[in-house]
């Protein structure tokens, strides 16, 4: 059953045409104390009329967990979703909406892994600028070499790091990146057990 969505207006900005990016800076992140997802996204365009978050546990199959209405035309906003309820493991996320010509259109889906305390990695700053800096706040021994990728939006590898199994701080330099939105993965024997999205 879907849920109201809280709407917090943070920024109005001067009226902007329609362009395709429409929607920016769609992120997902776990806060592990809090047992949730915390969900946020900006919309650059003030035509749209709906927004619904959807949440799938395979990136094919989705369901809606949250809906909004809009009914105004304010040009620049930044909404915010808590998901209280996520699947332990592998979670994906979507936003849904729909614009003036009523044709549904979806951002990509970005996959984030609850329900795993022994895996606890935090991640700052963010908006990042020069290093980008991880830190494994879990109490579990990881076995295996931890490999980060850093993704671009098009899923293209763009760094790669490997650091020892005892590693509890990871610093990397992303002035190369350009302004943009990221994913980060960690990989440990094979497996992914941590994947976020950063901002730069």
């Amino acid at each position: 059953m879907c849920k109201t969505l809280l709407v917090i207006i943070l920024l109005v900005m001067p009226y902007r045409s329609f362009c395709e990016n429409s929607i920016s800076e769609f992120t997902a992140v776990y806060d592990s104390r809090k047992k949730m997802v915390k969900i946020k996204w900006q919309s650059k365009w003030p035509g749209i009329k709906t927004f619904i978050i959807q949440r799938s546990s395979d990136n094919i199959t989705w369901v809606d967990i949250a809906f909004s209405s809009i009914n105004n035309n304010t040009t620049y906003k930044t909404y915010y979703f808590e998901d209280v309820k996520p699947g332990a493991g592998e979670n994906y996320y979507r936003l849904m909406y729909t614009g003036l010509r009523d044709k549904p259109e979806y951002t990509s889906g970005i996959m984030v892994i609850t329900g795993s305390p022994g895996y606890n990695w935090i991640m700052y700053p963010v908006p990042v600028t020069d290093v980008l800096t991880l830190q494994y706040k879990g109490l579990e021994t990881i076995k295996g070499v931890i490999t980060v990728l850093i993704q671009g939006h098009s899923g293209k590898i763009i760094t790669r790091v490997r650091s020892a199994s005892l590693a509890r701080v990871i610093q990397i330099p992303v002035s190369n990146l350009g302004r943009g939105i990221y994913d980060i993965r960690i990989i440990v024997q094979d497996e992914i057990i941590w994947n976020q999205r950063f901002i730069k």
